[in-house]
């Protein structure tokens, strides 16, 4: 039996584009029919160059007005996108108008809950800088929160340290260059470049780690499986501390990790 293909209901409905300005006054039933009452953005066009972007929820109307107001002589056609409802329609401009910097509009787009990270961005950068600097150099490693949380939202790791029994860890990790399974927030997983073990009892230590190639769902049940990039390499060891209890995964530098000698260094 053949396979009926189904459409998807998209923001944008119908559009007209590169019609003259002339055809608002030649044409008015016409431009009537298509637009009365009908919610969308349409732009005007001085040549090749997009000269203004508005909206309105009468676009027959606002057409007109642009023939009699500051626009008036400024434009030589216009194009018209139709959306389904107006939920969306000033972000929809706001976008456009941030884009674009059409000549014509006053003022540029604004977006309701949308948050500026260009602040953060700046910020990881720095961060960024200063630990390559301390790797090039030898310098004191980099200072991070021993608060996970913390360290999660600023974002000071690199790597992620799983526990592991001795023959799990020679058979998945240094084996099959995988490890599996972890549970992992998506959020996290994006900034992970590394990854390394902690062999449990009688080890009691970390000894190598791994440059992650990909990290993907194992299974459906809501964790991951890491997979290397080439074999395992050697670190460390990173011998045992008291201060530390390594049951879970937890997050690090390799930055640190490079210098570390216990747990309490590491993590």
């Amino acid at each position: 039996m053949r396979k009926t293909r189904r459409l998807k209901s998209g923001l944008v409905i119908e559009h007209l584009e590169g019609i003259s300005r002339s055809a608002i006054n030649l044409y008015p039933d016409i431009i009537t029919e298509y637009a009365r009452g009908r919610s969308g953005v349409y732009a005007l066009y001085k040549g090749k160059d997009l000269y203004y972007v508005g909206l309105a929820k009468n676009l027959r109307s606002r057409l007109q007005g642009h023939l009699r107001d500051r626009h008036a002589e400024a434009w030589d056609h216009f194009n018209v996108y139709l959306t389904q409802g107006d939920e969306h329609l000033k972000e929809l401009e706001s976008l456009v108008l941030r884009i674009a910097s059409p000549k014509g509009n006053r003022i540029s787009g604004k977006f309701m809950g949308s948050s500026d990270l260009k602040r953060v961005f700046r910020q990881r950068i720095v961060d960024s800088q200063k630990r390559v600097l301390a790797d090039l150099t030898l310098g004191d490693a980099p200072r991070v929160s021993r608060n996970s949380t913390i360290r999660r939202k600023r974002g000071e790791y690199d790597t992620i340290v799983c526990p592991a029994h001795s023959d799990g860890f020679e058979k998945e990790f240094l084996g099959h260059n995988r490890w599996y399974a972890i549970r992992i927030s998506k959020k996290v997983i994006p900034r992970l470049k590394y990854i390394a073990l902690y062999v449990t009892s009688p080890i009691n230590q970390i000894s190598h780690y791994g440059r992650i190639r990909a990290i993907k769902p194992w299974r459906d049940n809501g964790k991951y499986i890491v997979l290397l990039r080439g074999k395992a390499k050697r670190i460390g060891p990173i011998e045992f501390s008291p201060k530390v209890h390594l049951q879970a995964p937890r997050f690090a530098l390799m930055a640190r990790l490079q210098r570390a000698r216990t747990l309490a260094d590491a993590l």
